[in-house]
């Protein structure tokens, strides 16, 4: 199969890639620079040069392939054209920046997979949207058949346009990643946790420190992304999560090991000062369940835990 993969030169998206190519798949990446798709060239893969506000391309690009596996995402000013940022900062004028942000970032998400989806109408041809578990209701283990709490950031808005495409004749599904997606080359929660523990001299968690963080090793994520491509049925929802929960006091433990300073336990209110933006959810419970998953599409995780892989990959290198 011929693969059409936005995000192709990411954390996530090389992984993906390289899983693609090793199981005989032809792959075409999205990258948003020359020297993304010199990278991509270098793997083996073939590349085009745009953006996800470029409809046309990315419908003409899903049309040509057998299947897409959408994880672009806009992360931050350096993702957005300059018109996109006049709107982010005018609309943050009325509503402040988190609020334009998500604005801004529901409009783009959605129109690019309403584009993609539209290259694909009519084929019976997969679609697979990245989503979290984040914001999934909390004080128990969330299954693939629970959504999103209503008013809280969340990918909820990329699992409608997606699943909106399979009355279309798409088959389209949503993989929702855990919290923590870790490995070597990792740009996630985990390498920020890191930097502000350095930075302050403690490693933080926020009150007890009970609260619980899904994980899976970046390698299992790319296979998931394979079978669900393969096998994936229409309009379902399949989480990437291998570890259901970990107490995030064992998370900050393990990085004060590392980084030979103490553990400190904050209120919510004061952990902002140590973690920035990272203390919207640091203090999440939010443990989730793969096993439907598994089950549904032979999917078994076989990559080393989070807290291993703190403590033997290149986290701590500067």
């Amino acid at each position: 199969m011929h693969i059409f993969v936005t995000g192709a030169t990411g954390f996530i998206g090389t992984a993906v890639v390289n899983e693609l190519l090793s199981a005989g798949h032809q792959v075409t990446g999205l990258s948003r620079t020359t020297q993304g798709a010199e990278k991509l060239h270098n793997l083996g893969a073939k590349a085009r040069v745009g953006q996800l506000d470029q409809s046309a391309l990315l419908r003409e690009a899903a049309a040509d392939s057998d299947g897409v596996i959408h994880l672009a995402f806009i992360h931050g000013l350096g993702h957005m054209d300059l018109i996109t940022r006049l709107h982010l900062f005018a609309g943050a004028l009325n509503g402040g920046v988190v609020s334009s942000f998500m604005r801004i970032l529901h409009q783009t998400e959605s129109r690019a997979i309403q584009a993609l989806a539209s290259g694909l109408e009519g084929t019976g041809r997969p679609l697979i949207v990245t989503s979290g578990v984040l914001m999934l209701p909390s004080g128990k283990i969330s299954t693939e058949e629970d959504n999103h709490l209503k008013d809280a950031p969340n990918r909820s808005f990329s699992e409608m346009a997606a699943l909106a495409s399979v009355p279309r004749g798409v088959r389209a599904s949503v993989i929702r990643l855990s919290a923590t997606v870790h490995g070597s080359g990792d740009r996630g929660f985990i390498p920020y946790l890191i930097k502000a523990a350095r930075k302050k001299g403690s490693s933080v968690y926020i009150g007890n420190g009970a609260n619980r963080w899904p994980a899976v090793h970046v390698r299992d994520a790319a296979r998931l992304f394979r079978l669900a491509l393969e096998k994936g049925e229409a309009g379902a929802k399949y989480h990437g999560v291998d570890e259901t929960g970990i107490p995030f006091r064992e998370i900050a433990s393990k990085i004060a090991a590392k980084l030979q300073i103490p553990t400190s336990s904050y209120p919510t209110p004061k952990s902002a000062k140590h973690l920035g933006f990272l203390s919207s959810f640091v203090g999440l419970d939010n443990p989730s369940s793969s096993e439907w998953t598994q089950r549904a599409l032979g999917w078994k995780p076989t990559g080393p835990g989070l807290l291993a892989d703190i403590d033997q990959s290149d986290y701590f290198k500067i």
